[in-house]
C-alpha cells in the first residue's frame, strides 16, 4: 500500500491546523483534470485552503475536488502518481517526493527521499 496519499493528508491537516494554506504540486499528465486554460505547461500549483475548494478527496487514486477557475465550477483530479509535493505557502514546509531518489528498504538515512522545499517567489516588487 502506498504511503504517498497518507502523508499528503498529514501535511494537509498540519497545515489546517496551523491556519496555513496548503498547496499543491503536480505534474500535468494524461489523467489530471484541470482546466484546459491550466494543462499547457509540465506542472501546477494548486491552492487546497477550505476557503478556494469544496469536496477534498484524497485517496489511493488521487486528490481530487470542486473548484472555481475565472468564475467557472470545475471539477480537479490529480493522480496521485502526479504528485510532486504539498506544502505550506507562508513557509515552504511540507514534503516533495521524488522517485527516482527512493530510498531502498533498511537504509540508515531516511531523509533522502524527503527533500526540504524552495520558498516560493514572492509575486511583489519594490517601487521606489
Amino acid at each position: 500500500m502506498d504511503k504517498k496519499p497518507y502523508l499528503i493528508r498529514a501535511i494537509y491537516d498540519w497545515c489546517i491546523d496551523n491556519e496555513k494554506h496548503p498547496y499543491v504540486m503536480s505534474l500535468v499528465e494524461k489523467k489530471t483534470l484541470i482546466p484546459e486554460a491550466l494543462s499547457k505547461s509540465k506542472e501546477i500549483v494548486l491552492n487546497l485552503s477550505p476557503q478556494s475548494i469544496q469536496n477534498l478527496y484524497i485517496d489511493d487514486d488521487g486528490i481530487s475536488f470542486k473548484s472555481r477557475f475565472s468564475g467557472n465550477s470545475f471539477n480537479v483530479f490529480l493522480p496521485i502518481t502526479s504528485i510532486l509535493g504539498v506544502y505550506a505557502k507562508e513557509s515552504g514546509d511540507g514534503i516533495f517526493f521524488s522517485e527516482d531518489k527512493k530510498v531502498p528498504p533498511g537504509s540508515k538515512n531516511i531523509n533522502q527521499s524527503i527533500s526540504k522545499p524552495k520558498k516560493p517567489k514572492s509575486h511583489l516588487t519594490i517601487v521606489k
